[in-house]
């Protein structure tokens, strides 16, 4: 499972060291992976998504080609994940989600990370389905999402505590 390349960007595969090492901390993840990490990552939320990634990992070692670390080339350091949750090989369906440190926002490198974890995703012959989740005040998701063509399906959208969650979908070119 090779690695993904974007000009300023390289996804890496989140390998079940590095999975344990991100649980450990930073200097553990610098070690597992050999590159430094921005100390703001992982945020919260994927923090709190970790033990889910884990299990999965365990269970079945194929499903880190679904989630990959955000490498900056320039800097050689973490800045971000992406990566999709349940199992594609088995629905043929990803839901992506992904998330930039803070001091990395607004500089259009998720966009340039989306971009091509979707043509990635899109050689893959058991994808049928790419979708994502927002909510509705996430300005910033909602501009990488339209940037890199997702289409907001408002019939989709639900309610939560937090807030409207939008409902948006990659358009695949079915054969």
């Amino acid at each position: 499972m090779d690695n993904l390349e974007t000009d300023r960007l390289i996804l890496i595969n989140y390998t079940l060291e590095m999975i344990q090492a991100t649980i450990g901390g930073t200097e553990a993840l610098e070690r597992a992976s050999g590159y430094q990490v921005s100390p703001d990552w992982p945020g919260i939320d994927f923090f709190f998504y970790l033990p889910y990634v884990l299990e999965n990992v365990k269970k079945d070692d194929r499903m880190i080609k679904w989630t990959r670390l955000v490498v900056l080339k320039q800097e050689n350091k973490i800045i971000g994940e992406i990566g999709g949750q349940g199992n594609p090989d088995e629905t043929g369906e990803i839901e992506l989600g992904y998330s930039i440190v803070p001091e990395y926002q607004n500089k259009g490198y998720m966009s340039e990370a989306l971009s091509e974890m979707i043509a990635w995703l899109a050689e893959q012959p058991n994808i049928i389905r790419i979708f994502a989740r927002c909510y509705e005040q996430n300005e910033a998701s909602i501009q990488v999402l339209k940037h890199n063509r997702f289409v907001h399906i408002e019939e989709k959208d639900t309610e939560e505590r937090q807030g409207s969650v939008m409902m948006w979908e990659y358009p695949i070119k079915q054969t």
